[in-house]
């Protein structure tokens, strides 16, 4: 028997905000956020980086092709609050990862990372019916340690020395989330 799926209403709306497509509009407000090696500390496990337009311009094209890889504008109202992105999507094994970043800093601790995040495991497990998202969260990043654990992410553990930050390493924590894990939350 199949497993019921979860309705996918779209565009994802949640009650605050809406994940839509990034446009080139958005660029230029996500330059501030891509130019600070402070915020990039846990964005990406890459070396941290300014970019420009032209570099971040690239980015966001590899980072959403359609097929594998997904990025998502966060909004409130009509104002960028972050981006979301759905990456590695393999739909033979049904698993993807999942990762999200706060880019607005008057819209962290708001909530809206939570709520972004619940429309895209609704979107991943109903729409594109896959069975395991993970997330990869840098040790230190308490904002989305505390995220994910409060989805009901599991913790299924460490990578030691992942991330190296200037002199420094960095472990990396690995979280999953089942489909029927989400189900019965929901």
């Amino acid at each position: 028997m199949a497993k019921a799926r979860l309705p996918v209403n779209l565009p994802l709306q949640g009650k605050r905000v809406r994940l839509d497509a990034l446009n080139e509009d958005d660029l230029p407000v996500l330059r501030g956020f891509f130019r600070d090696p402070a915020a990039l500390y846990y964005y990406v496990p890459s070396p941290v980086f300014p970019r420009t337009l032209a570099q971040l311009r690239k980015n966001m094209a590899d980072w959403h092709d359609n097929r594998q890889y997904f990025t998502f504008a966060i909004r409130t109202d009509e104002q960028l609050a972050g981006l979301l992105h759905l990456d590695s999507v393999d739909y033979t094994n049904g698993n993807a990862e999942i990762g999200i970043a706060i880019t607005n800093t008057e819209s962290r601790g708001q909530g809206y990372a939570s709520e972004a995040v619940s429309l895209m495991l609704d979107y991943a497990f109903g729409e594109l019916r896959l069975e395991r998202i993970t997330a990869r969260i840098i040790d230190g990043n308490e904002p989305s340690l505390k995220l994910f654990r409060g989805l009901g992410f599991t913790h299924e553990g460490r990578l030691r020395h992942f991330v190296r930050r200037g002199n420094s390493w960095h472990d990396m924590h690995v979280f999953s989330m089942l489909s029927s894990e989400w189900f019965e939350r929901k």
